[in-house]
Formats: C-alpha cells, structure tokens, sequence
C-alpha cells in the first residue's frame, strides 16, 4: 500500500513540475528538480513545491505548495488526508490587489473649503470614486531573524473620478493659458459632469506586522512614499436640453499634471484592510490651475 501511493504521488509531482517548467525559463546552471533519499525518506523539491515520503512514520507523505501542505497519514489500516498551513519563512507585505476608495482634494491649509475661485471644482463627495489593481509587489525583509518587518515595492493601475455636477465646463483659457470654469448655459440641466484620469503609481512602503509570534494572524501598519505617472485623462458633461439627453466627453490639454506625488498609509488586520493617500503634487499644473491637492481615502477588497 505505501509503495503504491508513493509511486502514484511521485509520479503525479513529477508531472506538475514538468508541466510547470515548460512555462518558466530555466537556468542552465541551476537543478530544477532536487531528489534527497537517506533512511527510508524521500524529499522531492522543485519551485514552490515539496514532497516528502516517510516509509517508517504514520504520516507516510506530506505535500506542500505554497503555503499549504497536504498530510496522508495512514493509521490502523486506512489512510486519511489533512490540510496545514505552512508559516512563511520570509517577509510579505500588504500591497498587490484590488482597492477600491472615495477621492477628493484640499487647498493648501488642509481645508476642503474652497475658494471662490476654484468653486467650480467643488465636489459630489460621494461620487468621487477611485479604483486601483495594484498588479506589482516586491518584498524586502529587512530582518535577519524574523519576517514581520520589511519593505514593499509596486506598481499600481489607479482610476480617479472626480465629480463636480457643477454647472461648469472645464477650459483652457486661451490668454492665460489656466484651467477655468466656463459656465454652461442655462437652458442645459447637468446631471453629470466630471474630471477622470488614471496613472500608474509606484509606491514604496515600509510595513511592520505584530504580534511576531503569530504566523497567520497579524495587524499591519505600512507608510512611505508614492509617486505616479498619468496614462489617461478626459472630461465628461452630461446634461438635458430641450428633452434630449446629451453627452459630451473631452480630451482636451486642461493642465492635469502629469506627475504626482506623495504619501501613503495602510493598516488591515485579515479581512479588513483601509488605505489613505494625499499629494504633495498639485491637481492641475502648477500656476496652470486653483491649488488644489487631491488625496483618497478606501479599502482593499481583494488581495493577491
């Protein structure tokens, strides 16, 4: 019986890894697959995968791939599997995924109170929606003997909406060459209008998890800088005139920057993960535009 189910669990490993490596590009230096045989035991290792077989011990194998490990232990003439997880051995921080959040903007002494001439910037808070697939993470421990501090290093796919439903058209006026707020005409009832862009945003965080002495259940706390190159960006004003619906999207040059910076916080305890962000870069240009300085405010709701 165990030499069978070790015959048919090595084979099927050696299958999975040679599936595996046809997908990877592989070193001509380095062994892919690693066989260890002493005292009756095999080890089987290869990227991300171990397989141990132990002819003299209730738990004759043991799988793990990742952070899960599969036991077929088999006692008093049957056989039984069970599921452990697997303590990391090296630090992994808190940023791939999927987040999700409000935005907004502040002027230069932290009011959102704005002045009279950026009033028509003035936002639908509860409309102003951000969303981001942080596609990129790189993790740096920086301990020799433990894993719960380190620092992070992505990439990010950010969208922002910014919603003004303000009577307003975005403009660049043409003798000063600033972003202005046009009026719409009265005859036309906005029911939307909004400013969208999307950057790429590349943080680097440092992020310290406790207690060290629990392996799957920590509170974390990161923070660093951040900074943000613009990919996209438009403006879009619907509005009803006459009984007809109109929807009218522009790509004009407006003075978005084009480069942004700033600071990061983020802070989760497993299922519940909050983040917060403000720009030390303004929204617009600088002197192209009101001084205003955006931040965010949400949850991750998927983690990679």
């Amino acid at each position: 019986m165990k030499k069978a189910l070790k015959i048919i669990l090595l084979a099927a490993f050696t299958l999975a890894v040679l599936g595996n490596s046809n997908a990877q590009e592989k070193e001509k230096s380095k062994s892919v697959v690693s066989v260890e045989e002493s005292n009756g035991k095999s080890i089987v290792k290869a990227p991300g995968v171990k397989v141990e077989v132990d002819e003299f011990n209730d738990t004759i194998t043991k799988i793990t791939i990742g952070s899960r490990r599969f036991e077929v232990i088999e006692d008093y003439n049957r056989a039984r599997i069970r599921m452990v997880r697997v303590p990391r051995e090296k630090f992994k921080g808190h940023w791939a995924g999927c987040d999700i959040g409000f935005n907004g903007y502040m002027t230069s002494d932290f009011s959102t109170d704005l002045p009279s001439d950026a009033l028509f910037m003035d936002l639908n808070g509860s409309k102003s929606v951000t969303f981001s697939i942080n596609f990129l993470q790189y993790n740096i421990g920086l301990q020799r003997n433990k894993n719960n501090f380190g620092m992070v290093l992505g990439a990010g796919w950010t969208f922002y909406n910014y919603r003004t439903d303000q009577p307003y058209t975005f403009e660049r006026d043409t003798e000063t060459g600033q972003t202005i707020g046009a009026p719409v005409p009265a005859e036309r009832s906005v029911e939307k209008n909004k400013i969208t862009t999307s950057f790429i945003n590349i943080p680097l965080l440092f992020e310290y998890q406790f207690p060290s002495s629990e392996p799957f259940h920590r509170f974390y706390i990161s923070a660093g800088p951040y900074c943000g190159f613009k990919i996209g960006g438009h403006t879009k004003l619907v509005y009803k005139e006459n009984g007809n619906r109109t929807k009218d999207k522009g790509k004009d040059d407006i003075n978005l920057t084009p480069f942004q910076y700033g600071a990061m916080v983020r802070v989760g305890y497993r299922f519940i993960n909050l983040y917060a962000s403000y720009n030390f870069s303004t929204f617009y240009t600088e002197n192209r535009g009101p001084e205003l300085y955006p931040f965010t405010i949400g949850l991750s709701l998927v983690q990679f």
